[in-house]
């Protein structure tokens, strides 16, 4: 019975890709496990079958047009198809047999098995560590942190795009006529939605992205591991598997007691993606997967988006132990959006740091799209695809800073054009509501603005000199604001009383300040000096 229960766990248990050991001098190596011939063959049927079967869905209603146009008979078919699924199934439990005895006979695998088991039996700080020894398929983890399901600490509720858009518009009723002649446009935008417009929004998610990258980001998952990392399973409140890591610096550096938590771009992942900044500058960090990114579950449709971020805040303050004071979001081009959801829902995390970030993705749309599939293309992004990263921004009023890439060839429209990188317009709505009053009685300081994001660096210095921008002048009167409202408050009264000629100064003063420039393209990564919290009128 015993061998048999062996047989069986090992026929089902997870892929072993890596094994942790620690040498005489205190050093973490890692050693690749070699699977024996069986084992191997055994695994790449298998891996195989999986592939095939994720892509059958495409691949189905070809293989029936071809059926069909051959025009043969309905038994036929019927006979062909049964021929090949017992064919297939016969191949695969022979795969899985042969894997299945191949481990049972390696020492090595058995010894992951018992310590997986036993974790899994009593997951504990112990068992945890001997676990961390391995590296292996993350379904098979267990789970260290599901988001509860009734919220102590938060009882209020989660504030989204899809409710400030209710809040801010009526609900207009539509009749049934309208209603009967939109349904065409609405169903297509559905189908659009749910097949390549999430995987071209997203490519990341794509199976085969991931499956290509598996190599590249075991190894950077394993150089994380060997700098102290440790790799979390948190469950989300829509039963998403998020795959995260954790390198705590507490007490071990000067930044060691702020947690950095990245969001990452579309074709990010933690293993090699934004977090080697934060890194560099010693503080404390946690990465975590899109969902359907590497090994985290599920599709990174914005709900599901929210839901992880949440996730990963409440891992952070609950788990971990961070006060949200201690805790900066740092998000990479589209990772703006999930990096200021959460900063709008916990508005006392310490900073916001928002690199490449565009201000809404519909302009980004259009530009890629036909101008005559602009009906469906906006259904589709406000319906399904909502990233208006500006919105989410503008209900958080704490530290911020915005980075631009001077040569962005991703974000711009039209595209390589500074004047038409959407971070201008980040910036812009943000100023606007921020400080209404710079803004409020002509377009002058609006005008300037927009000249000078869209300036070269020796233009912009002609500008600076030609509104005669005084920082401490502006400081003052910034100083004097706070002063007269008991603290900074949103949106500032700031210019209320003052000439057009001390608005433009402060407009130029206050851009220099929130936003700052690295001349490189969108996916160079943000250079270490300009890894900082950003600027705070408190402190003034």
């Amino acid at each position: 019975m015993s061998l048999i229960k062996t047989l069986w766990r090992c026929v089902f248990s997870p892929r072993l890709y890596s094994i942790y050991e620690v040498t005489s001098v205190g050093r973490l190596i890692d050693k690749s496990y070699e699977p024996r011939s069986l084992e191997r063959w055994g695994d790449q049927i298998v891996v195989s079958f999986a592939t095939m079967w994720s892509i059958s869905i495409y691949a189905t209603p070809l293989v029936a047009i071809f059926m069909y146009q051959r025009s043969y008979p309905l038994a036929d078919n019927m006979y062909i198809l049964s021929k090949l699924v017992l064919g297939t199934g016969l191949i695969l439990f022979a795969s899985l047999a042969a894997r299945g005895c191949s481990r049972a006979s390696n020492p090595v695998y058995l010894k992951f098995v018992k310590t997986l088991n036993d974790a899994k039996a009593h997951y504990n700080y112990e068992t945890k560590q001997e676990l961390q020894k391995y590296d292996f398929e993350f379904w098979a983890w267990p789970i260290d942190y599901k988001i509860p399901a009734i919220d102590e600490d938060q009882s209020r509720e989660k504030l989204t795009l899809r409710k400030i858009g209710k809040s801010n518009s009526r609900i207009r009723r539509q009749g049934r006529k309208e209603f009967i002649l939109t349904l065409p446009c609405k169903f297509v935008s559905f189908i659009v939605a749910h097949t390549f417009a999430i995987k071209m929004m997203y490519p990341g998610s794509i199976s085969i992205m991931n499956w290509v990258l598996r190599s590249t980001l075991l190894k950077g998952r394993i150089d994380l591991i060997k700098q102290g990392a440790e790799r979390f399973k948190l469950i989300t409140a829509d039963n998403n598997q998020i795959d995260a890591i954790f390198i705590d610096r507490r007490n071990k550096s000067t930044n060691g007691n702020i947690l950095v938590i990245t969001c990452e771009g579309n074709c990010g992942f933690y293993e090699n993606g934004i977090i080697t900044t934060p890194l560099s500058k010693g503080y404390s960090l946690l990465g975590w997967n899109h969902p359907g990114f590497g090994c985290s579950t599920g599709a990174p449709y914005p709900i599901q988006e929210e839901n992880a971020i949440d996730c990963i805040m409440r891992f952070a303050i609950d788990h971990l132990k961070f006060q949200e004071q201690q805790i900066i979001l740092f998000g990479w081009s589209i990772g703006g959006y999930t990096a200021t959801w959460a900063a709008m829902n916990y508005p006392s995390i310490k900073s916001l740091i928002l690199d490449a970030t565009f201000d809404d993705v519909l302009p980004l749309a259009y530009a890629t799209m036909s101008s005559s599939l602009e009906g469906i293309v906006r259904n589709v992004i406000r319906d399904y695809l909502n990233l208006n990263i500006a919105e989410q921004l503008n209900r958080y009023n704490g530290t911020v800073l915005i980075v631009r890439r001077t040569e962005d060839e991703i974000i711009c429209t039209p595209s390589n054009v500074l004047a038409g990188n959407r971070g201008n317009m980040l910036l812009t709505k943000l100023l606007i509501r921020r400080y209404p009053h710079l803004f409020s009685d002509s377009a002058e300081s609006a005008a300037l603005l927009a000249k000078y994001l869209g300036a070269d660096s020796v233009t912009k210095k002609t500008l600076i000199d030609m509104v005669k921008v005084d920082e401490k002048y502006c400081l003052e009167l910034i100083k004097l604001d706070n002063e007269q409202n008991g603290g900074v408050r949103y949106p500032s009264t700031l210019g209320q009383n003052l000439n057009s000629k001390s608005k433009e100064q402060l407009t130029i003063f206050l851009a220099t300040m929130y936003m700052k420039d690295q001349s490189s393209s969108h996916c160079v990564p943000l250079n270490i000096d300009l890894f900082q919290p950003g600027w705070n009128p408190a402190t003034i």
